[in-house]
């Protein structure tokens, strides 16, 4: 009877270690294909950025004669500079990572140069254009018939699209625009590599932005690849790596869990 009882528990026993076998097996194979899942997508991610980049950069993008914008001989060069990135980027698509990585980052630096330059130049066009147009002196009153003022919102509204109009007249307005657009397609194009590609890319990536980041700490545009970097990492370690790095350019009462000095 002892013997019977004692192979009973032994077969239970083997029963249940079977079961929590099974269960483990069927969660690594769940978690195995959860990961291929989101291998798969994160490659046709990368496959879709870089072939959008291949098209854009194979377009031939230019800035244009910088002469026709701008003066100063050092900001013909900033021109000049990011003229000649482009033309390396060009080539850049169809190279491995490795090669791209470094072509993206000189292109990302001499574009945000130039563009932060040409913003401060399209704001003093517009403030010429407007002391041009009133002489510096204030309205006249008008001799006809009193207007009711408009509500606010139509003021502002108006005010916003004479702003605009007023700066795409110009050259130096034109310039910034592309620039800005072509500054914002590299970084994306840079982004791919650093979301998208395999880790060790990612890694290198990640170092490229880390070093453009020091180079050009005020740099918007940067700052919001790495927090959607971070969102997208899949990999621990370098999931905090971005966050770290991410927040360490932020101004100090901007710091996740950080409070504002005006805060209670």
């Amino acid at each position: 009877m002892r013997s019977l009882l004692v192979g009973a528990i032994a077969l239970t026993g083997c029963h249940h270690d079977e079961q929590s076998s099974s269960r483990a097996s069927a969660s690594a194979s769940a978690s195995a294909a959860a990961s291929a899942f989101a291998s798969s997508a994160r490659h046709e991610h990368l496959v879709l950025e870089l072939n959008r980049a291949r098209e854009r950069w194979q377009g031939k993008p230019a800035l244009g004669d910088c002469a026709v914008a701008l003066r100063e001989k050092a900001d013909l060069e900033l021109c000049q500079a990011a003229n000649n990135a482009l033309a390396e980027l060009e080539k850049a698509p169809t190279a491995p990572a490795a090669n791209a990585l470094p072509v993206l980052a000189d292109s990302a630096l001499a574009l945000t140069r130039l563009s932060q330059r040409v913003r401060y130049l399209s704001l003093e066009e517009l403030s010429a254009r407007r002391k041009a147009g009133d002489g510096g002196a204030p309205p006249s009153p008008s001799a006809g018939p009193q207007v009711p003022p408009l509500p606010l919102g139509k003021v502002l509204a108006a005010h916003e699209g004479q702003r605009a109009f007023e700066l795409g007249e110009g050259p130096v307005a034109r310039l910034m625009g592309t620039t800005i657009h072509l500054e914002r397609d590299v970084v994306r194009h840079l982004g791919a590599y650093l979301e998208y590609d395999e880790l060790p890319i990612r890694r290198a990536a990640f170092e490229t932005v880390k070093r453009l980041r020091n180079e050009h700490p005020q740099w918007p545009l940067i700052d919001r690849l790495l927090r959607e970097a971070a969102l997208l990492e899949m990999d621990a370690g370098l999931k905090r790596e971005l966050q770290e790095f991410s927040a360490s350019g932020l101004p100090e009462r901007s710091h996740p869990g950080g409070h504002s000095a005006d805060s209670k």
